[in-house]
Parts: structure tokens; sequence; C-alpha cells
């Protein structure tokens, strides 16, 4: 009797249990009931910033991002933003006539100057006030000679505070006091040392980490992992010889560069992949590791080394690891990389940049434009911040990843239009316009411009006009629809950042686009294109949601005043196009 009840007590208690499991597990679902899977397919406005200056100036200094804060260089002061809300908190003063460089360490600002009587100085600055803290000289190198230099690799800003070569020692200094926190002492002796590097140390940092390589000419280089903490000796590394040797470091991923060779360690200082290709670590998360290996992006079981998946990556442009998610940035498709936006073509090289979205297991979007064109400068906890010229300024983004219900009407490719709504760029000019300029215009549609980003239009988004009869090219011309925009302010808004404002480093020196705006959403200048730095008449025309494009052969009077003549009437025209 007494074990028939306890057999029955047994399973009265497994019932309760099991009545307990599908209770949590009800209330887990219904937790996740309605959140989205997978890789964001959206990036939301979540603020802007517009700064004086040009983004694209021949000396430009990049701005710093962090967590946190923007700091941006604006003639001889830095502007500090607060990456949560896009509030200016505080403006920095008093520079020379060079900015300095700058970094944002342990949540200071810090600014390398180096015009201060010819000795690099390091400046830690309270960014919520501006306030300065304190600062630090360079001193010489180990044989006592030079005035001392920040710049040439002297000064890490890791995350976790300033780390700076003095003499033969590595300090790590306190960010808000300046104390030395601990130091390293450093083998500066080389047998044939390198007569153009003081310290034969290059330096790169992980969350929890410091690493010193050690390279001099013909000898055997290492590695060597500091703990953040206390300066103490983790592991030690021989890498062997090479002629060029590098360090990179991302949270919990190193990489290796030599010469032609790439290798991925672990924060541990396990090698879990050699490879004669480039390669550059992106991040570790929840036991695997993430790098980008020549056109794939890859993760691999940090307590294995065995591969966890592999993608390919677009051809162009860099990784790196946001919140809990990696992202991809591109070369094309709008942002500033050489003249490709303001040339004739494909319109999918002329539409927003933008940024393909991975899942840390593997699952990606497609590419997801961003609203504006630009440059991507990196991520601020959950967002990517876009850097783009205008006719005033620069403008900073902070772009938020979200998820959009999948509707295969309203590819994300396209920024959320349907294709149906992508125009057709051979009836953008009407018959009255054409007769007018000449009696036997022929339109010439660009067959191959009818996919854009991988999504198939209804018509042709490139056309070119000519006459029957023209010989000299005088007549040519192409109309461009570059983005069907989600609405008319998205619209101006791209199409604000997509005019060549400012310089062009890439086409050798500050070739300017002598913009002039007849109108309001119509640009109209000459631009420099192809390895000749060719002159071409452009104009850039905003027609209710639709962003297009005109371009000539070339950049006589004649071929201006075609280019000019078209783009206001695809002015005049868009308020009865929608």
């Amino acid at each position: 009797m007494a074990r028939r009840s306890s057999c029955t007590d047994l399973r009265a208690a497994g019932a309760g249990l099991l009545a307990v499991v599908l209770l949590v597990l009800l209330i887990g679902d219904a937790r996740t009931a309605g959140k989205p899977s997978g890789p964001p397919n959206t990036l939301e406005v979540a603020w802007s910033y517009v700064a004086t200056g040009r983004a694209l100036d021949a000396y430009d200094v990049p701005p710093a991002l962090s967590d946190e804060a923007l700091a941006i260089p604006v003639g001889r002061s830095v502007r500090v933003v607060d990456t949560r809300s896009g509030r200016l908190l505080s403006t920095v003063n008093g520079f020379a006539e060079e900015t300095p460089d700058l970094g944002l360490s342990g949540g200071v600002l810090f600014l390398v100057d180096t015009q201060d009587h010819f000795k690099d100085t390091l400046r830690a600055y309270d960014p919520a006030t501006g306030r300065e803290l304190w600062r630090r000289r360079a001193v010489p190198g180990p044989d006592g000679k030079g005035a001392g230099n920040f710049v040439g690799g002297g000064v890490l800003l890791a995350d976790w505070g300033p780390v700076v070569v003095d003499g033969d020692r590595v300090l790590a200094l306190e960010p808000r006091t300046g104390a030395v926190r601990w130091n390293v002492r450093l083998d500066t002796h080389c047998a044939d040392p390198d007569p153009y590097v003081d310290v034969p140390y290059r330096m790169a940092e992980t969350s929890a980490r410091l690493l010193l390589l050690r390279h001099c000419p013909g000898e055997t280089a290492e590695l060597q992992a500091v703990d953040e903490r206390d300066g103490r000796s983790v592991w030690r590394k021989r890498l062997g010889r090479g002629r060029d040797i590098s360090v990179s470091a991302a949270d919990g991923a190193l990489g290796v560069r030599m010469d032609n060779e790439f290798r991925l360690l672990t924060e541990p200082g396990e090698e879990i992949l050699r490879q004669a290709e480039f390669g550059y670590p992106v991040g570790e998360e929840q036991g695997v590791v993430y790098a980008g290996v020549g056109q794939k992006l890859r993760a691999f079981r940090a307590d294995t080394g065995k591969p966890a998946w592999n993608r390919a990556r677009p051809l162009t442009g860099v990784a790196f690891m946001g919140d809990g998610l990696i992202v991809e940035d591109t070369s094309t498709d709008g942002s500033y990389s050489g003249d490709a936006r303001w040339s004739v073509g494909d319109a999918a090289g002329q539409g927003p940049g933008a940024s393909n979205l991975v899942a840390l297991d593997g699952r990606r979007t497609a590419s997801v434009p961003w609203p504006v064109a630009g440059s991507l400068l990196g991520a601020s906890g959950e967002l990517l911040v876009v850097r783009s010229e205008e006719a005033k300024g620069t403008r900073y983004t902070g772009l938020r990843p979200g998820h959009r219900a999948k509707d295969a009407a309203r590819p994300v490719a396209l920024g959320g239009s349907e294709p149906r709504h992508w125009p057709d760029a051979c009836g953008l000019v009407d018959a009255g316009l054409l007769s007018e300029l000449a009696p036997d215009y022929l339109r010439l549609p660009e067959k191959q411009s009818r996919t854009v980003r991988g999504v198939r239009l209804p018509h042709p988004s490139v056309c070119r006009f000519a006459t029957e009869s023209g010989v000299s090219g005088d007549d040519v011309f192409s109309v461009t629809v570059r983005w069907a925009a989600p609405d008319a302010t998205a619209a101006r808004t791209y199409a604000a950042s997509a005019i060549p404002w400012g310089c062009a480093p890439p086409l050798g020196g500050c070739v300017t686009a002598e913009i002039e705006e007849p109108r309001s959403g119509v640009w109209l200048y000459t631009y420099r294109t192809g390895l000749e730095a060719r002159p071409v008449a452009h104009a850039t025309v905003v027609s209710g949601r639709y962003v297009l494009g005109v371009a000539a052969g070339e950049d006589g009077p004649a071929h201006r005043a075609l280019v000019r003549r078209v783009a206001l009437h695809l002015s005049e025209r868009g308020g009865r196009r929608e």
C-alpha cells in the first residue's frame, strides 16, 4: 500500500512538473510572440546633426566615435555630440592651425596636438563640459633623440583608457586624471634597427587586453598580450620572421598580417586560421569568432577552431560588429568612393549608400539602403553613424536598425519602394520638349538598367537621348532614375547629400564641382570623371519622390545649356507625376 501511494505521488509530481514546464514554455512563447526573427532589414533615422565644414576636404581629419559620443573636428575646434540623442554636448576650442588627431577613450575626449612647440602633447577633455582635465608631453625616443612623437604609433586610445609609449616603457593612464595605472618595460634594442622607427613596437587592444607586437628587421617577431587591469603579461607568442608585419584586434579576436598571410587568433592566443589572403578580425560573441577573410565573412568556434559558417561578402568595404549584429560596409551605391556617384550609367551605382546586416548565426538581409549618401563611420551602441556632405556643412546621421514585415512587393534593396513606382526613364522627357530641342530625337533605353540591386524593374532606369542625324555628340544626354524614395522628404534628404560638394581627393586633389542651384531641388554642376578627369555637365533633380540625374557627354556651353533645360523640365513635371 505504501509502495502504491509512492508511485501515485511520483506520477502526481511528474504531472505537476510537466505542467510547470509547459507553463514556462507558454510564457516564453508569449514573450517572443510577435518579436521579429533574423537580422534587421530597415535603417531609420534616429537623429541628425549638421556641423560646418566639408566632409571630404583633402586634409580631412576623421571624427572619433564611441558608444556614447561623436567628436567632430571643425576648424580649430572639436564638437562633441551625444550619439544617443544627437544633442551637442560641448565644444573644445583653441587649437593651432592644424586640427589635432583625436579619439574617445574611457569616456574622455583625447587630442594629440602636434603644434605645441613642435612637441606632441596629449590633452584630455571632459566630453560633457569641454573642460580640459590634464595634458601630457611626449618624451624623446629611447636613444634620447627627437622631440617626442605621439602620432606615429606612440599613443593608443583603448576603450578602457589611453596607453602611451614613454621612452622604453608603455604606460597605461587613468582617463580622467592622467595618473599611471601600470607600466610595461619594452625591449627597444634591435641588432639592425629601422632608421625610420624609434620604437620597434605596434599596439592594438581588445576590451580586456593590450597587444604589443615587437618586430625588428631580420629578427623573429613576437606578440605579447597584457591584461588591461594590471599590466600583467598573459601570454607571448613567437610569430616567425617577415618583412611586413602588423597586428589588429576586435573584442575577443586578434589578427596578425605577416607579408601575404593572415592569421586569426582568439583572445587567449590560440591560432584558429592561417591563410594566404587579406583578412581582419571582426569580433567574438558567445564562443564564436568572426573575421573577414578574402571575399568572405567567416565564423569559427573559439574552443575548437572549426568553421561555424561562411558567407560571401561585398567586393569592397569592411565589416564590423555593432550591438549583436555584423554590419557590412559598402564602397559603392552612393557611398563616397571616388566619383562613382556622379558618373553616367546604371542607377544601381547612383542610389543611396547601403549596408548588409548579418545576424550572428550568419543570416543576412538584402542590401539595406541608407536614407543619405555618404560614408559609414561605424557603430555607436545599436546605431550606425553615416557622414554626408551638404551645401552648408556636413551632416552626421544616426541610423537605427529595425524590422519591417517582409513584403515581396516592396523589396528591402529598393528602400521599401515598389518596383512599379520606378518610372520609365525614357518617358520622363516628353515629346514636346524633345521636339523643341531637335525634330529627330531617339530614345535609347539601357536594357541592363532594368535590374537595380538585384530587383527587376518594369522599365529601364537609364535612358540615352540622341538625334538620328547627330554626328558631333553635342545633342546627346542621358536621364537616370537614381532612386524612387519612400516619400518626397526622403528624396530631398538623399539628393542634398549626393551632390559633389567640396573636394574629391581620389581625383588627385581638390577638384570642385562648381555647383549652381537655379531652382529649389535642382542642382547643376560640372564634375570630372574617369581616369582622365574629363569634365562632364551634370544635374541632380528632385521630382516629387524621385531623385533623377541628367548628364551630357562633355562640358561645353552647349552641353551645360542642354542639361539645364532638361533638368528644369524634369523639375516642373514633378508635381504632375505623383
